[in-house]
């Protein structure tokens, strides 16, 4: 079976939904990402994002009660699954390994 790679993008959504646990929906996610990065995150890309991690078995959504302030309408939350916290770890051990012994090299010094 081959393996499913993780983009950037995908990388820190796993990581936001672990960070934030149960209850961890869309808006949240994203303000999550965007404080820890800086980076700016469109709610479609996060969105594209979150239903690629469902169907690839990484995540797993669930609609939570409506509240007053949705009009009565449920929210998605997403939970990682299983599956998913392995992916990562075997990601983090890749790149750690690609990371091993470059910090030099990055610093503009010259590798020995």
């Amino acid at each position: 079976m081959a393996r499913l790679s993780l983009g950037e993008l995908e990388h820190l959504i796993l990581l936001a939904i672990i960070r934030l646990g149960p209850g961890a929906y869309g808006a949240a996610i994203i303000a999550e990402i965007e404080g820890r990065t800086g980076r700016d995150l469109s709610h479609a890309a996060a969105y594209i994002a979150l239903q690629r991690l469902e169907a690839k078995g990484l995540i797993a959504a669930r609609a939570a009660r409506g509240t007053t302030e949705r009009g009565g309408r449920a929210k998605a939350t997403f939970a990682v699954t299983a599956g998913g916290r392995a992916r990562l770890r075997e990601s983090a051990s890749a790149l750690f390994t690609m990371w091993e012994g470059l910090d030099p090299a990055l610093r503009g010094r010259s590798r020995s």
